[in-house]
């Protein structure tokens, strides 16, 4: 009977984020070693994630622990990755970084007495983005049936060094956003109720990108890279340019194997087949084990360098554009106090709604009305973070 392996199948830096998932069809599931991991010319720690591919999406990953991690460079320079958490292995900031013009390898050692080893990768210098712009776009959805308006983020850069010869990019999304209902009564019990203090109205949320974006210029004369995409947001299906909108785009450089690896699987990944869809596998990392030949390891070990950008898109620029806004699927329920029984206060709290409003009369006696609303439409924490992000600068 064929088995059903998810892979999360990309390798990014932070080790957290991959493209949508793929369903790998195999006849004879095996257990297979997944490699996740990266080195970059930045001041920080690296890290390697080490876990097991899965039969199915109701399988959790097994984290592999108690491994031996070790990143080797071409003077004999050993860096160990110290594990964390369970699969997790990072390096010391203070001990090592890595170097334009530094060869390294990926050195693993599982309790099961497998030994891993990567290619020797040289990591080539990368360089600066000129610019990030956005224009007024839009995108089709529905099978190219219903056409929807917005922002579409563009890239500029300029590569004089002929040594890159290859790059890809990654971006991580930040937004500022505020719930329409905060709390301003807390819910005591029937007819119960005090003013509160409005916390967790403005959050800000997190998105990663799940793209592969890569570059050659090999299929260009020009040095100059003008105009490449990067992404696109959608104004009215989604809260990102409610308030304030960040996004930090990372450059990368590679070498021309991994490009290689990258454009296979954006060849696959974009055809909408299997990732790998026959033995073995047409798409190979860079990873073998060194003591047993049939042992599969999947993952690409990662040596690059990097460069990023900020920009900033403030709420009254996406309102200069005259674009759709996105509009919150919130429910507001409102009861007036003689409509109000326990009995439907007690069903509104037990299907997930909560209290937020209470219009209270200026006379002495009871209050006018009730309202409530879903929990992700008082409480932001619930969707994004309420604490604010170290680098954020409000713009306006």
């Amino acid at each position: 009977m064929k088995q059903r392996i998810l892979i999360c199948f990309l390798l990014i830096i932070s080790v957290s984020t991959c493209i949508d998932p793929y369903y790998l069809e195999l006849e004879d599931y095996e257990s297979h070693l997944v490699v996740e991991g990266m080195i970059t010319d930045e001041l920080a720690s690296y890290t390697v994630k080490l876990s097991r591919t899965f039969r199915d999406v109701n399988t959790s990953p097994v984290m592999v622990s108690q491994a031996q991690v070790r990143v080797h460079d071409e003077n004999g320079v050993i860096a160990i990755l110290h594990e964390h958490e369970p699969g997790i292995y990072k390096s010391d900031s203070t001990q090592f970084i890595g170097r334009v013009g530094g060869t390294y390898s990926l050195q693993i050692s599982t309790e099961d007495g497998l030994e891993y080893l990567s290619d020797r990768c040289t990591m080539t210098a990368v360089p600066p983005i000129d610019s990030i712009y956005y224009e007024l776009d839009s995108e089709f959805y529905d099978d190219g049936k219903v056409e929807e308006v917005g922002l579409r983020i563009f890239l500029d850069a300029e590569n004089r060094d002929e040594a890159c010869q290859y790059l890809r990019w990654e971006f991580e999304e930040v937004w500022k956003f505020r719930i329409p209902y905060p709390v301003f009564y807390q819910d005591l019990g029937y007819m119960e109720y005090k003013t509160a203090p409005v916390e967790n109205d403005i959050c800000w949320r997190y998105e990663r990108s799940k793209q592969i974006l890569i570059h050659s210029s090999e299929e260009q004369s020009s040095e100059r890279i003008s105009r490449k995409p990067i992404h696109f947001i959608d104004s009215g299906r989604s809260s990102r340019l409610l308030k304030q909108y960040s996004i930090l785009v990372r450059q990368y450089s590679l070498s021309q194997e991994e490009f290689s690896f990258w454009k296979n699987l954006k060849e696959v990944t974009e055809s909408g087949g299997d990732i790998f869809e026959k033995e073995p596998f047409p798409i190979e990392g860079n990873i073998s084990c060194i003591n047993n030949e049939h042992e599969r390891v999947l993952g690409y070990f990662q040596v690059s360098a990097v460069k990023n950008q900020r920009m900033y898109i403030t709420q009254s620029q996406v309102n200069a554009l005259d674009i759709p806004v996105y509009e919150y699927p919130c429910e507001r329920i409102i009861y007036r106090t003689r409509q109000l029984r326990e009995s439907i206060y007690n069903d509104l709290l037990s299907h997930g709604y909560v209290l937020f409003w209470v219009e209270e009369s200026e006379f002495p006696g009871p209050p006018i009305s009730f309202q409530f609303t879903n929990a992700e439409c008082a409480d932001c924490s619930l969707t994004g973070n309420p604490e604010r992000p170290d680098f954020w600068v409000d713009m306006e």
